[in-house]
């Protein structure tokens, strides 16, 4: 982070712990959590707003993110289907190559939310992809169908890669790691608080990011 950015950066408050009773109304309703996150926030908004805030402490960070992800946030459409018969994936497999049949007529005898979607997924982040599925996509070609992968499930799955179109740094993107890494911080700050409770009405240090 370069200097102009650190100057920007406000000095963050501290937050003041609730009281036994209402600690444990909130662990109860299991809202502890948000209530740490949206107190932060709400008092980093007394002094600047969250946007800015935000834009101060993560901005940066989020375009070295970009740069590091690569290929991970690109988008992704998908043909698949899958199945708990290795025997069916790859006759599945054969008939979809030689174009005897189509995802789509095959879809119904799929199991999982592709039956229901006509055996299409997407636009999908490749990132939101399981393993070892993201990296078959990731080397496959347009329009190829794969022979039959077995996932961690213990299923088979053929899959054709339809289209995928490369991660661009716009400002869509931008301000979506930007909300990424606020709530990584956020989850950071909150989890150590919730392992070891602070005594009713200390005061907690917010650190910086």
């Amino acid at each position: 982070m370069d200097d102009s950015t650190t100057t920007q950066l406000i000095q963050l408050p501290t937050l003041q712990w609730p009281s036994t009773d209402v600690v444990e109304a909130l662990l109860e309703a299991d809202l502890l959590a948000i209530w740490i996150g949206r107190r932060m926030e709400a008092l980093i908004a007394k002094a600047q707003s969250l946007d800015a805030w935000k834009e101060a402490a993560f901005a940066q960070k989020a375009e070295q993110q970009f740069l590091e992800m690569g290929s991970a946030l690109d988008s992704v459409c998908v043909s698949v289907l899958q199945s708990s018969d290795p025997h069916l994936a790859q006759e599945w497999y054969f008939k979809l190559k030689d174009g005897e049949t189509s995802f789509r007529a095959l879809a119904p005898q799929s199991l999982g939310r592709f039956r229901d979607s006509g055996g299409h997924l997407g636009p999908i982040r490749l990132e939101e992809l399981s393993s070892p599925l993201d990296r078959l996509v990731l080397r496959a070609q347009p329009g190829v169908v794969q022979p039959p992968l077995r996932v961690a499930n213990g299923n088979s799955v053929v899959l054709r890669l339809d289209s995928r179109q490369p991660a661009q740094w716009d400002q869509a993107t931008r301000r979506e790691l930007i909300d990424r890494l606020h709530r990584s911080w956020l989850s950071h700050c909150i989890t150590p608080l919730i392992a070891d409770p602070p005594e009713p009405g200390s005061s907690c240090p917010i650190p910086q990011p």
